[in-house]
């Protein structure tokens, strides 16, 4: 596919969450910025886990961790999505998932150890020079 390349840009929202992702920045490595009702989080380099899958890239942050009660995170599967350089993008729908993990200091509480909320996210995917 002559003339394509790997989006390394993605700007998705739903109703409540707004998320933008970059492979790769100025500073060397990917940023993310979350915000939704409650956060308004920016993350680089290490504070973005990223896990090749056969669902595709699932990128991973830490939204909050408090000690004694709950650590929640946010989750982005990413797939692969090929585009013309410097073109305004491709329209995208991708999975986000929310889990929270209970914590108390005598080990999990009785129940699930981890909770999950799914919501999908559209937006765009394209290529942009950094």
């Amino acid at each position: 596919m002559e003339g394509f390349t790997r989006a390394n840009l993605f700007e998705l929202s739903s109703k409540t969450i707004h998320v933008t992702y970059s492979t790769t920045s100025i500073l060397g490595g990917p940023i993310l910025s979350y915000r939704d009702d409650q956060h308004s989080l920016s993350f680089r380099g290490d504070d973005i886990r990223i896990e090749d899958t056969a669902l595709g890239e699932i990128i991973t942050v830490t939204l909050e961790t408090i000690p004694d009660l709950r650590t929640v995170s946010f989750s982005l599967i990413v797939p692969i999505v090929t585009v013309m350089p410097q073109s305004s993008g491709t329209r995208v729908k991708v999975l986000g998932v929310t889990t929270t993990a209970p914590t108390t200091i005598a080990g999990p509480p009785p129940g699930p150890e981890l909770l999950y909320s799914a919501v999908y996210l559209r937006g765009t995917a394209q290529s942009v020079v950094s």
